[in-house]
């Protein structure tokens, strides 16, 4: 059973490999076009856009606005290293946040940082207006020296433009008409991905970013009264701040339920979420595999278990059912035997495994 799911698995990274995705970062082989999809929906999720105001100088009277555009995720960062590659930056020494844990990092600057924005504009579907914004900056930012009255005058644009980011960061007011009424792109904020020409590639490569930032690859496991072992089914969900279009879209293009989780913290934004279990996920899963980048290794293992529980069920039980009427009937049916049940074991303590914050140290060996 094992060599039979390893021949699939090493048959759908062959796929992977031929489209140009191997595991890691050989996704930057993918077309451009997808590879920017991909990291337009990993900038939607773990990535921002930000606009600074520093003074050089104890003298310089006008501020210099600097725009930056980064991406940040639990280490090792595979998809980070895309980015890097991508765009030319340079990943940062990893970092600890609160809960003990590394974190890859990579921010553009200047040139690079505008540049990134620009080509990531036709993909991005959630922080597509903080794109804008920090491209108006470059724009208003001036290329000669110009006299006091005329910089100063466009320091005050500049700081309307980067007060605009930094309310589009928590949601508190709409940017639209700031930005549309200078840039003339009126409406283009609301343009849906068929409005914008993506093909299906591009739009996989998108939802592979998202999942892979905000996404959740995992297999559920209950104990129902009456059955010999638990019961195992995998799930694909993401969640995101509302209102969420990479959400909608995912529901769009895979189905699944949407819901609401509200927040039970003070100045926390409520959750737009979607799921998917079992033959519904796998069907999803198989065609974003190609494209997945940090959690191609988790997809693999849900799609080993279905594939198992495909095998159908090798054992037989045997019970007596009692009857009112006339002498108790012996029953039997079909069920997965311990063998079974220990594969799918082995299958959700891997994948709780990868989730747990000492995942670095976790190894596979071609005997397991």
């Amino acid at each position: 059973m094992r060599a039979a799911y390893r021949a699939v698995a090493a048959r759908s990274l062959t796929t992977c490999n031929r489209q140009g995705q191997g595991p890691g970062p050989a996704s930057a082989l993918l077309p451009l076009g997808e590879t920017l999809a991909y990291l337009a929906g990993l900038v939607d999720g773990d990535g921002y856009f930000k606009v600074s105001r520093a003074y050089r100088t104890p003298g310089t009277v006008h501020p210099y606005y600097a725009t930056t555009v980064g991406v940040s995720q639990l280490w090792p960062g595979e998809a980070v290293r895309v980015f890097a590659a991508t765009f030319g930056g340079v990943v940062m020494d990893p970092k600890k946040i609160s809960v003990g844990r590394l974190m890859a990092r990579c921010e553009l600057r200047g040139s690079k940082a505008e540049s990134a924005a620009r080509r990531l504009l036709p993909f991005l579907q959630l922080k597509r207006e903080q794109a804008i914004l920090l491209l108006e900056i470059g724009r208003l930012r001036p290329r000669r020296r110009l006299r006091v009255r005329e910089r100063g005058a466009a320091c005050v644009l500049m700081e309307g433009v980067r007060q605009a980011l930094r309310s589009s960061h928590d949601g508190t007011r709409p940017t639209g008409k700031l930005v549309s009424s200078r840039l003339s792109l009126e409406g283009y904020q609301e343009r849906t991905p068929e409005q914008l020409g993506w093909t299906r590639e591009q739009l996989l490569s998108y939802l592979a970013g998202i999942i892979d930032s905000d996404g959740n690859l995992r297999i559920e496991r209950k104990r129902v009264r009456g059955m010999i072992g638990p019961h195992y089914r995998i799930n694909i969900r993401c969640g995101q701040v509302l209102p969420s279009r990479a959400v909608e879209l995912l529901a769009k293009t895979f189905g699944g339920h949407v819901g609401l989780r509200r927040s039970r913290r003070p100045n926390c934004r409520d959750l737009a979420t979607w799921s998917l279990y079992d033959r519904a996920a796998e069907s999803a899963i198989r065609a974003l595999l190609p494209y997945l980048v940090v959690k191609k290794t988790e997809a693999l293992h849900l799609l080993e278990l279905r594939w198992m529980k495909a095998q159908g069920k090798n054992g037989l039980t045997e019970w007596v059912h009692a009857n009112r009427w006339q002498a108790s009937v012996r029953m039997r049916k079909r069920c997965y035997t311990f063998e079974q049940i220990a594969e799918f074991e082995r299958i959700f303590l891997r994948v709780q495994h990868m989730h747990s914050p000492d995942r670095r140290s976790f190894t596979t060996t071609s005997n397991d």
